[in-house]
């Protein structure tokens, strides 16, 4: 019969603690590939402002298609037409 040693190369048991620290690695790792992956592929946008949603500091307002744009358009045009 044959006895079963603890250091025999043939038996790979990992220890609870590593066990667990390379499926939490590798779930993390999954999850960071998916991430980069869904940030690489999405679809871009038409138009974004390029002064952080600042209507009143932009240039191009009268031509900007935004919908923070649009609303300030019509809070100048109201404000205009109160005076």
């Amino acid at each position: 019969m044959k006895t079963m040693n603890k250091n025999d190369p043939k038996k790979k048991n990992l220890p609870r603690r590593k066990f667990l620290t390379t499926i939490m690695q590798g779930i993390i790792g999954t999850g960071l590939a998916v991430t980069g992956g869904y940030l690489l592929i999405k679809e871009k946008t038409e138009e974004s402002c390029s002064l952080d949603f600042t209507c009143t500091l932009c240039g191009k307002t009268e031509q900007c298609g935004l919908p923070a744009a649009e609303s300030y358009r019509k809070y100048e045009q109201q404000k205009t037409d109160k005076q």
